[in-house]
């Protein structure tokens, strides 16, 4: 008697990045200045921030010079990721060094298998659960060392769409010490506010 072959399961993999088919919003916290996700918008938004960042008036040229710098990296890194919003905060240090933050809200198709918390946890192992606009999500903290010496300072909640195939990546990175609270209260504030319009 022949045995029927067995179909293989899809494979649980955390998905790739892309935009998703439907409506979403979500809410910045106060004190950070949102860009667009396409390099064209964020170059414009750029100079907006830089319009009307209070900050900015206070710096020096040389501060001024650095702040750029810093915000220009982060809207090419958004950019490079797919990011389909990024949040920006500028601040100075103690020492009077530009400093900067940004968090980044992106998406994840996981077709064919849906997202759920246990395959959020495939790209968060040690997340703890936290709660999200879409219903539960995970938070992981990562403080990397740099070759520079500094540190990259991360924040990230990942949180599934229930019974679809998408999920949200809300990540939060700086190299400040100083900012890396402002970091995490950001990606959970931004996580919290999420919410999605699909179709009946």
């Amino acid at each position: 008697m022949d045995t029927p072959a067995r179909t293989a399961s899809p494979p649980r993999r955390p998905g790739v990045p892309t935009r998703p088919p439907f409506p979403f919003t979500l809410a910045a916290p106060g004190g950070w200045e949102v860009l667009r996700g396409d390099a064209r918008s964020l170059r414009d938004d750029l100079v907006a921030l830089v319009a009307r960042t209070p900050l900015w008036a206070e710096l020096t040229e040389r501060q001024r010079a650095g702040a750029a710098t810093l915000a220009t990296g982060a809207a090419r890194m958004s950019a490079a990721t797919g990011a389909v919003a990024t949040l920006l905060r500028l601040a100075v240090d103690d020492e009077g060094v530009p400093a900067a933050a940004a968090v980044s809200l992106g998406w994840l198709r996981t077709a064919p298998v849906l997202a759920d918390l246990a395959l959020a946890r495939k790209i968060l192992p040690d997340g703890e659960q936290v709660v999200t606009g879409l219903g539960p999500g995970l938070l992981a903290r990562r403080d990397d060392d740099m070759p520079s010496g500094g540190h990259n300072l991360t924040r990230q909640v990942v949180a599934p769409v229930r019974d679809s195939v998408w999920m949200a990546t809300v990540t939060g990175s700086t190299a400040s010490p100083a900012l890396v609270g402002h970091v995490e209260a950001a990606v959970r504030h931004v996580a919290r506010s999420l919410s999605v319009t699909r179709p009946a």
